[in-house]
């Protein structure tokens, strides 16, 4: 078959730019398609740490993103459940017993570990610009219908600015559209989780303030509130993303919505609403949950949002499109190199990426199933690690270890170094096969491949 590109890439976001790089690094042609201008409005996200050091492990980018000036995140703290008592995850517990005596200035010059809170246009243009500089050739244009042949994907019909509709033939095509999710819908994948049907508010505020302690502005807060929860996220020292999700049938003006997060507890002290510099005020996102049946198939596979979307509670998004993308890229490389089975590299994506995204969902409906009690979240998965004599310290500990992005790295991507593996134990402080031993039990009861 002629092809104009190794590999056609469907939408230049996290997953795509990142997918994409990997592979124009390892020698591919790679051709991606993009329909808007960079840098372009999006929702501003609290990163995890294993997104960047995903990115670091095979783009080198850590330098490029701490040389962009994001506001440095430590954590996160939560007010959710019955007591409304404050609690805190960080990701590295040598602050929680340093912070009484840790100033703003200590805290940033510490050796403690940290990721950021990104401004959405700027860092996925960063993506993108790394893509780029590795030989990816990049092409402004909508994508209007897959070239299928014999039941393969064999490229995209696509439509550039002006010009007439044209076909681009690849060896394989990644869809990574986002929440368009191109071809799972045109193939019927798509499926809502019902139970996760919510509506976003959101607006860029100026004048918030910060914590009292050392933590200032460097870490997420998410609080519950009669209407839903509310998203506390600096993005510079002066702005600050303020939302609130709640049940997609409520309908909140925008005088409505403030006053929700004047009533929040959350240092909103004087925030006024500022225009952000794509035009918008108060804006409103469907943030409906969603699973995609089938991920990958002849010709074709699905990374990011285009292969399903997950209650973003757990702030969860980037990193989780990073790692899928990253899997994605190393699943196309064998296939492209066939050295092994088709159908067996692709079945084995699937599975796993039906168990990381099992994994996600199940936390969330655990989150708002069970948030009576900070000490009832995991409960299912510390009964089973309490059996095998397993001793994690606290609930928070073992909901760090499950939210901060590393235990999902660890157990199903085989993307990280085992020395990384060794960090987390250590700084746990648990005994490594033991823990191992439990966390397998535990998650043959809670994931389920199928995430329905």
């Amino acid at each position: 078959m002629s092809v104009d590109t190794d590999v056609l890439v469907l939408g230049g976001g996290p997953a795509g730019a990142t997918a994409s790089a990997i592979l124009a690094q390892q020698g591919f042609k790679v051709t991606l398609i993009e329909r808007d201008d960079f840098p372009r409005h999006h929702v501003g996200e609290a990163l995890q740490p294993a997104a960047v050091e995903l990115l670091d492990l095979h783009l080198g980018l850590k330098p490029v993103i701490d040389a962009a000036g994001f506001m440095r995140k430590y954590g996160a703290l939560y007010e959710w459940g019955e007591n409304n008592e404050r609690w805190s995850v960080l990701f590295d517990k040598n602050i929680d017993r340093d912070l009484p005596g840790l100033t703003e200035e200590t805290l940033l010059n510490g050796p403690y570990v940290y990721t950021y809170h990104v401004e959405r246009d700027r860092f996925d243009a960063i993506l993108l610009d790394a893509a780029v500089a590795r030989g990816v050739q990049k092409i402004k244009a909508d994508a209007l219908n897959p070239v299928i042949e014999d039941g393969v994907v064999v490229g995209l019909e696509i439509q550039e600015p002006g010009q007439e509709p044209r076909v681009i033939r690849a060896r394989q095509v990644m869809d990574m559209s986002g929440q368009r999710c191109f071809l799972g819908r045109r193939f019927g994948l798509v499926r809502n989780a019902e139970d996760l049907r919510h509506m976003a508010i959101y607006g860029y505020f100026e004048g918030c303030g910060g914590m009292p302690n050392a933590l200032k502005r460097h870490c997420q807060i998410v609080v519950s509130v009669p209407e839903g929860w509310v998203w506390f996220i600096p993005q510079s020292p002066t702005v600050t993303s303020v939302g609130l999700v709640t049940a997609s049938e409520n309908k909140f003006t925008d005088e409505e919505f403030i006053g929700v997060l004047r009533r929040a507890n959350i240092p909103f002290e004087d925030g006024k609403l500022k225009v952000d510099r794509y035009g918008g005020g108060v804006r409103r996102a469907r943030d409906w949950s969603y699973l995609v049946s089938r991920v990958v198939g002849p010709g074709w596979i699905l990374a990011g949002d285009a292969s399903g979307f997950v209650d973003p509670i757990l702030a969860g998004g980037v990193e989780f499109a990073i790692r899928g993308a990253c899997n994605a890229a190393l699943t196309v490389e064998k296939l492209l190199s066939g050295t092994e089975d088709d159908e067996v590299v692709r079945e084995a994506y699937q599975t796993q990426l039906k168990l990381e995204q099992g994994a996600y969902l199940r936390l969330a409906r655990y989150w708002y199933g069970n948030n009576r009690s900070v000490s009832g979240f995991f409960w299912e998965a510390h009964k089973m690690i309490a059996a095998d004599g397993v001793n994690l310290e606290t609930p928070l500990r073992a909901f760090q270890y499950l939210t901060t992005g590393r235990y999902d790295s660890d157990r199903y991507y085989k993307v990280f170094i085992e020395w990384q593996e060794r960090k987390i134990f250590k700084q746990l402080g648990v005994d490594k096969v033991a823990l191992k031993r439990a966390l397998e039990e535990a998650r043959k009861k809670i994931i389920v491949p199928s995430a329905a």
